[in-house]
């Protein structure tokens, strides 16, 4: 609690205090189409700096955004043994998607925990094994095989521990625990073993306790284990729940996962020193729709993450602030759609280039 006098400074020394009324009120920044609103920031960064992200989907976003802007992004550093894996990007079976999958990769890396063998599910055949701590699109192969792809994600994983800066994006609280190891699975177990396993498996939503809790030890073992100057940023994923195992419509399920992870991040921020939060949530929530997101209105699209990271960039100091059009609401517009068809001719690229690649050409 703090006085009536000291909040009052607070709010008027605050130029982002008020929603209507000035040119940087809330209205005015939403009326551009684009917002980015300034989260809680107590350091900054460099070009010379290493990047690590970990977490949801749009961590990947985030990754390649850094990368495309120069910057040193560890965690695309990747050497797995190839089993079979289908994900549209190479790093997306690495997905974490809840804070306790979060915690024991980083756990298993640092050595701290050793990865249980008894954590792996035996498909139907004779040697065939999946690791439901993975995407389920992560690829099987027989239990020599999975356990060697363990060891190289321990090390995958360790590179946060040599980071600069670690950009840790939190997905979603509902959550499937293995009740015979006690642990926290990625996503929903794969829906044969499930099946035939119905008694190991639990369900359960993550509280604020739950997600601090985690988010606690989750810094304690990068502070554990990592660089003694290394920089942390918490940032919560736009991207949506694609489905909930709650009795709730899933617009009500997504918005009660992402405000219980917002209310854990800001309570980490409040409560330690080097972590910051960056408002990467609230940014695609309050932009225009038809720029902020893909037509699926799940995915943030890919011109969104730009902007997105570019502030970020420019905000921590890696490189230039991005700056304004000067000339006024159309040409900011124009602009806005000539980026985005250029981002739709990358993707166009990419694809190519995929296509090209698995057909052998």
């Amino acid at each position: 609690m703090i006085s009536a006098k000291n909040a009052l400074r607070t709010g008027r020394d605050n130029p982002l205090d008020r929603w209507n009324g000035t040119d940087a009120s809330a209205a005015a920044r939403i009326a551009k189409r684009i917002v980015i609103p300034q989260g809680r920031q107590s350091f900054t960064a460099s070009a010379a700096d290493t990047f690590f992200a970990i977490g949801s989907c749009f961590a990947r976003n985030v990754e390649e955004r850094l990368q495309d802007a120069g910057a040193t992004v560890s965690s695309l550093r990747l050497d797995l043994p190839d089993l079979g894996d289908s994900a549209a990007r190479a790093t997306g079976i690495l997905n974490k998607y809840n804070p306790h999958a979060i915690l024991q990769e980083l756990r298993w890396a640092s050595g701290a925990e050793r990865f249980p063998e008894e954590a792996l599910f035996q498909l139907e055949g004779d040697d065939v094994w999946h690791d439901p701590h993975l995407r389920q699109n992560s690829g099987n192969g027989t239990k020599e095989q999975v356990l060697a792809r363990r060891k190289a994600l321990n090390a995958y994983f360790a590179q946060a521990f040599d980071a600069d800066v670690v950009i840790i994006t939190l997905g979603l609280i509902e959550a499937w625990v293995d009740l015979q190891t006690e642990l926290t699975l990625n996503v929903l177990p794969d829906p044969k073993f499930l099946a035939r396993n119905k008694g190991r498996f639990a369900f359960r939503c993550l509280s604020v306790k739950d997600c601090v809790t985690a988010l606690k030890n989750i810094i304690a073992v990068l502070r554990a284990h990592g660089r003694k100057d290394q920089r942390i940023v918490l940032t919560v994923s736009p991207v949506a729940l694609g489905r909930t195992f709650t009795d709730e419509d899933v617009i009500i399920a997504n918005m009660t996962s992402k405000a219980t992870l917002r209310v854990a991040a800001h309570r980490l921020t409040q409560d330690l020193d080097g972590v910051d939060y960056f408002p990467s949530y609230e940014a695609v929530l309050h932009s225009d729709p038809a720029l902020a997101w893909q037509e699926d209105r799940l995915h943030v699209s890919d011109f969104m993450v730009g902007r997105i990271i570019g502030e970020f960039l420019g905000r921590y100091g890696v490189l230039s602030p991005v700056v304004a059009d000067a000339g006024g609401e159309e040409d900011e517009t124009a602009a806005m759609l000539a980026a985005l068809r250029r981002d739709v001719d990358r993707y166009k690229n990419r694809i190519i280039a995929l296509e090209r690649q698995i057909n052998g050409n």
